[in-house]
């Protein structure tokens, strides 16, 4: 418990710094060499309006492409002054590859989506139509890839839209996971009415956070992550204690712990922030590349849990 709230905290106090104002872009320097840039080279940009909506989002504008190529004499001025690396509108820079706006974590976001596909099919030859969660690991899946694939849009090109959807797809992974942890530790029945009552609360809280986030606010980098950190937290502690139960009796629920403990301390990337190396491998990125292998674990923790409790039910049916 204290470990949980060491974590939340460290990573609270990251975000507050996250959210203020960038060193990089409010630069005299920077907003200088900007201004000359746009007032040279954007006075037409009535080619981007003639782009269909899903191009829109991905293009890369005049003033964008202004203040990518205004970052970097920027980036060696501070790191000249001895300043060092400082992030410009709330990220650090990197280097585009292919138009690609963070090469990292866009490919290492792909391994995430990939590790899913390739594990729900592994699931689907080992588990039974009829065993207890088939479904849910399906729906936990598609949740999962939906989010996957936002991410991956996101750090292609970060424009509002595609910060909305990712944050969004980021909070449906975390919210069903507690969701998960919930059903499978009160084992309600899949048409039971406590079944019904709790999956409809939990759809509506999504929808409601998604209509605050998407309608109603700018988008709010510390309120986001700060949900996300907390749900988070609940899910971490709750498997925790479960499998601290079930650890002696059911040897399978190692993987579980495993995968609880290899999660939280992957999260330390998001806290431990530092500079992309090689302009390219910031913490965020190498997050995602930690958090890729473990879905393998995660599936065959799920697998051996059906497995489990497809046995209880045949014993149940038996002494029925």
């Amino acid at each position: 418990m204290t470990q949980t709230v060491a974590l939340i905290t460290a990573m609270f106090s990251f975000v507050v710094k996250s959210v203020l104002a960038s060193t990089g872009d409010r630069s005299q320097m920077f907003y200088s060499c900007l201004q000359e840039c746009i007032t040279k080279n954007c006075s037409d940009s009535s080619q981007n309006s003639q782009l269909s909506f899903p191009l829109r989002i991905l293009q890369w504008t005049c003033s964008d492409d202004c203040k990518y190529f205004c970052m970097w004499p920027t980036v060696n001025w501070f790191v000249e002054a001895e300043i060092g690396v400082q992030q410009f509108y709330g990220k650090w820079p990197f280097v585009r590859f292919w138009g690609i706006q963070e090469p990292a974590a866009t490919l290492f976001s792909i391994l995430n989506l990939v590790g899913h596909v390739v594990m729900i099919q592994k699931f689907r030859k080992e588990v039974r139509s009829t065993a207890p969660f088939y479904v849910m690991t399906h729906v936990f899946c598609f949740i999962c890839c939906h989010a996957w694939l936002w991410s991956t849009i996101f750090h292609v090109r970060d424009v509002r839209f595609t910060e909305i959807m990712d944050y969004l797809g980021a909070f449906s992974m975390v919210l069903f996971s507690v969701y998960h942890f919930i059903v499978r530790v009160l084992a309600f029945e899949s048409r039971s009415s406590q079944y019904s009552l709790f999956t409809g609360m939990a759809i509506g809280f999504y929808f409601v956070y998604h209509s605050y986030t998407t309608f109603f606010v700018k988008m709010d980098y510390g309120y986001n992550m700060l949900i996300n950190i907390a749900f988070g937290a609940i899910n971490i502690l709750g498997w925790s204690v479960w499998c601290f139960n079930f650890y002696k009796r059911r040897p399978y629920v190692k993987r579980c712990a495993a995968f609880v403990t290899l999660i939280a301390l992957t999260t330390l990337f998001e806290v431990l922030d530092f500079p992309p190396l090689f302009w390219v491998f910031d913490a965020h990125a190498l997050w995602h590349l930690s958090t890729a292998p473990l879905v393998i674990l995660w599936y065959k923790f799920l697998i051996d849990d059906c497995h489990h409790m497809e046995g209880l039910k045949l014993d149940l049916e038996k002494l029925a």
